[in-house]
């Protein structure tokens, strides 16, 4: 059993690291900022997310950091990049309930037989735009975000962090 101090594990650090606590809905964000460093959540529409962060804010998190991740599907071709959202990310159109209850992957593939592409949407942020997707995360980040975090919900990743790298992330830092 390795102790703290101990031969291979190293002393503690000298701050703990942040409790940050999740949240998707705003009677959550509201208790999370009670007893959490921080708040983490998922892109939802800007209105919908304003309020999620204003109950954190006005519950105890005036002074602490929120962040957003943000599913988001890009290709140099529009068709292309809801391909890969409908290929790789069906199941998160569902609600919380009905994702609660399916267990097997079996079942999770059944229910997705039933999303069409453009439902996907709802879920994922998708287009080959990159000024579009600069103008999302903008609107995450005046909704009161310190952070935003990406996930190209496909599987190659290379295009996608050469083209956001090149385009999309120097203008939103600037």
């Amino acid at each position: 059993m390795c102790e703290w101090t101990g031969p291979g594990c190293g002393p503690l650090p000298v701050e703990p690291p942040p409790l940050v606590g999740a949240a998707l809905t705003p009677e959550t964000a509201a208790w999370v900022a009670g007893w959490a460093d921080a708040l983490v959540t998922i892109h939802q529409p800007p209105d919908v997310l304003g309020r999620l962060i204003d109950a954190f804010r006005d519950q105890g998190g005036e002074d602490k950091p929120v962040y957003v991740q943000c599913h988001l599907s890009w290709a140099p071709d529009e068709d292309e990049a809801l391909r890969i959202a409908h290929d790789q990310w069906p199941t998160n159109v569902f609600p919380s309930p009905l994702m609660a209850d399916l267990e097997r992957v079996d079942q999770f593939e059944m229910a997705a037989a039933h999303v069409r592409p453009e439902d996907v949407r709802s879920a994922v942020l998708v287009s080959d735009d990159t000024g579009r997707h600069l103008a999302w995360l903008r609107e995450v980040l005046d909704a009161g975000a310190e952070g935003v975090y990406l996930h190209h919900v496909g599987k190659e990743q290379r295009p996608f962090i050469e083209t956001f790298g090149e385009k999309v992330l120097p203008e939103l830092l600037s």
